[in-house]
């Protein structure tokens, strides 16, 4: 008997093979079209606006210190900076110890019971040449090139004026028998400059009357390439806008570093400079809007610095293809 081998095959029809390959051109379609509305060059660009500004705002938030973000809109790139303190000095006793190991060396001075906070220095009624020396110029933390911030409490002794301290030669503070303060630094030398040494001299002055004898106020000298300004019990009372580095330190701090002593007593000394992260540089076909601010300014807490910015900030970022993206910073500095 014969028998009839049934033979089966395994596989694909032609138009099973058609319907297939329609459903995967479709899948590939549709994931397509997703990604292509991710948009992932524009949430990079606005992410990485965001983030330098919250880096900033939490810096002046976690130091209780002044933070910004420099702008350049032409090169697309940002910048944030804080104030880090690299010196703090209280004078409670005759040590003159630093909190970061930068010792005062005396030649002068009195500790008296009445400071600012607990005792202070006093140079009040010392012979001449009285000073105190802190070498900060052998501390390389001590770079004041994109900035400072100066704040101490100051005592006038009477109606005399006098030079209060010099930094390395280059910042200086002193008072005048009026109750003015003035400050000034030296800018480094530019190239064009045919001096030897430093370069201009850069100086401000307070209306008469911010200080007043026998009584203590708080005083801050500040800096950051942007300004020059003085503030006496945290208000602005001078300012100048001015960008030149600072000139490097050539010597010590010296408090009281004139002829005569200063007539007055200092407690609470607080020097801080200014330090950047690295440059945050834009995707490319991305550009921050031609009337974007040059700066954005934290005070001390995280709020807009308000002698700066008086209202919310809008930060225009513009796109090759004509689209647009805002970022906001409001008056607290919480960045949306």
């Amino acid at each position: 008997m014969n028998t009839v081998a049934r033979q089966t095959h395994e596989g694909f029809t032609l138009v099973e093979l058609l319907i297939v390959m329609s459903l995967v051109a479709i899948v590939l379609g549709l994931g397509l079209g997703v990604f292509a509305n991710l948009d992932v060059g524009g949430r990079v660009a606005v992410g990485s606006v965001q983030d330098v500004l919250r880096a900033a705002h939490n810096w002046s938030v976690a130091r209780s210190a002044p933070a910004r973000v420099v702008i350049d809109s032409r090169a697309g790139t940002l910048v944030a900076q804080g104030h880090q303190v690299v010196g703090t000095w209280h004078f409670e006793d005759d040590s003159f110890r630093g909190a970061f190991g930068i010792d005062g060396v005396r030649f002068g001075g009195e500790i008296v019971a009445d400071g600012y906070q607990g005792r202070a220095l006093s140079f009040a009624g010392e012979p001449p040449r009285s000073h105190v020396d802190f070498p900060v110029h052998l501390d390389p933390s001590w770079d004041l090139a994109d900035g400072f911030s100066i704040r101490f409490a100051l005592k006038p002794a009477d109606e005399r004026g006098g030079t209060l301290m010099n930094v390395g030669g280059a910042v200086g503070i002193e008072t005048t028998g009026d109750g003015a303060i003035k400050a000034f630094f030296f800018a480094q030398r530019t190239d064009d400059e045919t001096s030897k040494g430093r370069g201009g001299r850069v100086t401000i002055a307070t209306q008469p009357h911010v200080l007043a004898p026998k009584r203590w106020s708080q005083v801050e000298v500040l800096y950051d390439r942007e300004r020059f300004a003085i503030r006496v019990e945290g208000q602005t009372a001078v300012f100048v806008t001015e960008s030149a580095p600072v000139a490097r330190l050539e010597g010590p701090l010296v408090l009281s570093p004139s002829q005569n002593a200063f007539p007055g007593a200092i407690d609470a000394l607080v020097v801080a400079v200014v330090v950047s992260d690295e440059p945050v540089q834009l995707p490319a076909g991305v550009a921050l809007a031609a009337d974007t601010p040059r700066a954005v300014v934290f005070q001390a807490g995280g709020g807009l610095d308000r002698d700066v910015h008086r209202e919310t900030l809008r930060l225009v970022i513009e796109f090759d293809d004509g689209r647009k993206e805002t970022v906001l910073v409001n008056l607290y500095g919480t960045v949306e």
